[in-house]
C-alpha cells in the first residue's frame, strides 16, 4: 500500500490515462506540487480524485 502526501495547495485533481494505457490520478502541476498517483482501474481513479477533490484527506492518502 503507497500514501501519498498531499500539499494544501494541490489544486483540483483529474483522471488522466498514463503511459502503457493505465490511469492515473494528477493535479497538473508540475515541480514540488505535482502529484500523480498511478492507479489500476478508471473506477479506482475516479473514487480516489472525487475523494481528493473535496478533500478528504488529511494531508495523506493511501493507494492499494
Amino acid at each position: 500500500m503507497a500514501t501519498y502526501d498531499i500539499p494544501k495547495n494541490a489544486g483540483r485533481f483529474t483522471v488522466v490515462v498514463a503511459r502503457g494505457g493505465h490511469f492515473a490520478v494528477w493535479n497538473r502541476k508540475n515541480g514540488k506540487d505535482e502529484i500523480a498517483i498511478p492507479v489500476r482501474t478508471q473506477k479506482q481513479a475516479k473514487e480516489i480524485c472525487e475523494k481528493l477533490n473535496r478533500g478528504q484527506h488529511n494531508g495523506k492518502i493511501s493507494v492499494v
